[in-house]
């Protein structure tokens, strides 16, 4: 018989990605590499995506070096010769009661690791980091993607390259993914989700038809005091190029009856009732 051509080689078959399925919701936090550790407690799909593991708090962006696939960080979390070594601090003794005591110099390095950061919560649904990941790459095209992580509670932490690219996604906000709203707001060492983001969140304002007399620093100033803690204006506000309305990011408290208007009192004693426009409410 003559010989045959060769049989090519079969590929094997693709593989399927892994995704967790949460069976109870912590109410602690815990790093990204203790999440890992985990597998059955993260309200996330485990995809293909690259994560950021923060061996170190640099004040320079991780190259492509330090990031490593989730199922990498699944299958050696626990290994100690990648963990960080540390040594016994002797605690302090309080009447008969241990406490341990922090000082400014333990966590300075840690406060300007996550100054530049924002969180991110979304109402109404759990997402993926990689579905995150695609609404940051449509949406924040104008500034370098930040890091990601992901809190057991339901939330992200974003960390930026800059103050400036923080603030540029901050400020053309409000977001939607999915048409469920996007609550962004920035890092703050006392963060807490049911306290901070469920209660008080930044919400923009318009105030339409604002007296441009009434446009200047202190005035806006004064009048988004009545409303909440005023932030920023827009920059059209800030520079006049639109007066139909000026717009203002005010800190409120979401958990009381947002006012429709608001009652202004000129330098003549003279009343006026000034309507107030929400982008968004809940």
């Amino acid at each position: 018989m003559g010989r045959g051509r060769p049989k090519k080689p079969v590929p094997p078959p693709p593989t399927s990605e892994l995704k967790t399925t949460p069976t109870s919701k912590p109410t602690t936090s815990k790093t990204v590499a203790d999440q890992a550790s985990s597998s059955t407690s993260a309200t996330i799909v485990v995809e293909k995506t690259p994560i950021v593991l923060p061996s170190s708090h640099s004040a320079n962006p991780p190259n492509n070096e330090d990031r490593k696939l989730w199922v990498d960080v699944l299958k050696d979390n626990r290994n100690p010769g990648k963990g960080r070594s540390m040594k016994y601090v002797a605690p302090k003794l309080v009447d008969g009661n241990v406490e341990v005591e922090i000082e400014v110099s333990d966590i300075e390095s840690e406060l300007n690791f996550w100054a530049s950061s924002l969180i991110l919560y979304v109402i109404g649904g759990n997402l993926s980091m990689n579905a995150l990941k695609n609404f940051m790459t449509r949406s924040w095209n104008f500034v370098p993607l930040p890091d990601m992580y992901y809190n057991e509670e339901g939330y992200f932490i974003l960390r930026f390259n800059s103050f400036s690219d923080r603030d540029d996604v901050l400020m053309k906000g409000p977001y939607t993914i999915r048409n469920m709203p996007v609550l962004i707001r920035e890092w703050n060492p006392d963060f807490k989700l049911k306290e901070d983001f469920l209660r008080t969140l930044p919400l923009w304002i318009k105030l339409p038809q604002l007296p441009l007399y009434l446009w200047g620093e202190m005035s806006l100033n004064k009048i988004g005091s009545a409303l909440g803690i005023p932030l920023v204006t827009d920059e059209c506000t800030a520079n006049m190029l639109r007066v139909s309305y000026a717009r203002i990011l005010v800190e409120m408290d979401i958990t009381k009856e947002l006012p429709e208007e608001i009652t202004i009192r000129d330098k003549d004693g003279n009343k006026l009732q000034q309507a107030i426009e929400y982008e968004w409410k809940l």
